[in-house]
């Protein structure tokens, strides 16, 4: 009579899964009081429970792979809204950018016309500037301004209120001036507000607005044609003008203790260094990708 486990009888590729089963265990020992076929059962049931066991994971992999799927589209759905937003922002302002070295002119939508000195930057909605002509202004600049609705401009430090006139406006790190060509300017910085006419100029001053006559009113704005006037200036204040002109970095030592007097121009960066450092006993040496060290002369 032929039997299951017999390997003679039956190639073990060709066998079915109880087949093979038997064929393997057949030298086992089963344990007491345990037969071939109850212990077969037993190894059935565990091998379904496995299966069911199995397959709940293969559920709980899917239902949390649902779960990530939905999340990820709804980020990813929250990006791609906020990216046609921001767009859609962008499309709504304009920025122009003086970079280092270069200073620009441009012409706003009400006609009024701006100059920018280098490393400046203006916004504007370009949608409702007609309507409401307002700019932010980071740097200097110096506007002439067509009469119409009131034109106001905000810094870091303070604002400008005008009809129309002509002024320029240095605004940078801690330091805040307004000076009238003409018309008259209202200027604010908090709660302080002074009205300027021709010929004055509103400073802040540590944390006060101050108005005053400006004897140096003419060369203001003398920057617009590449001339930089300074007077008892302190020397670091002359050293940042120079990188904004030049695309140039200092460095070595702080010089905040020296201050200068004297001008110097935007055509020649040699020429500038050495306008400002002779007089004051310095060295400077130019390096290969833009920096200035500045040291003292040995005596």
């Amino acid at each position: 009579m032929e039997t299951l486990n017999d390997p003679a009888l039956v190639d073990f590729n060709e066998m079915d899964l109880e087949q093979k089963i038997m064929n393997r265990t057949s030298k086992f020992r089963l344990p007491e009081g345990i037969s071939g076929s109850e212990a077969l059962s037993r190894l059935k049931a565990r091998l379904a429970e496995t299966e069911s066991e199995q397959e709940k994971d293969g559920s709980r992999i899917k239902k949390n792979f649902r779960v990530v799927y939905l999340v990820s589209s709804i980020a990813a759905g929250l990006l791609m809204l906020f990216g046609i937003w921001k767009i859609w922002i962008q499309n709504q302002s304009i920025n122009v950018i003086a970079e280092k070295g270069k200073m620009v002119e441009y012409r706003l939508p009400d006609g009024s016309d701006v100059r920018m000195n280098a490393d400046s930057r203006i916004t504007l909605d370009k949608k409702n500037f007609n309507n409401k002509r307002s700019i932010r202004l980071e740097g200097e600049a110096f506007f002439n301004v067509t009469k119409g609705t009131m034109f106001t401009i905000s810094a870091s430090r303070g604002g400008i209120r005008v009809l129309g006139t002509s002024f320029n406006v240095y605004s940078r790190t801690n330091a805040f001036k307004v000076s009238c060509m003409t018309g008259k300017i209202l200027v604010t910085s908090g709660r302080q507000s002074v009205t300027i006419i021709p010929g004055e100029s509103a400073e802040l001053k540590d944390t006060d607005l101050i108005r005053f006559a400006d004897s140096k009113i003419n060369s203001v704005a003398a920057w617009i044609d590449g001339e930089f006037n300074f007077d008892n200036s302190p020397l670091n204040m002359v050293f940042d003008e120079m990188e904004r002109q030049f695309n140039v970095k200092f460095a070595g030592q702080n010089f905040g203790d020296r201050f200068f007097t004297g001008s110097i121009t935007n055509k020649d960066l040699k020429e500038a260094l050495d306008i400002v450092c002779i007089p004051l006993g310095l060295n400077y040496e130019i390096g290969n990708k833009g920096e200035i060290f500045i040291s003292e002369v040995h005596k």
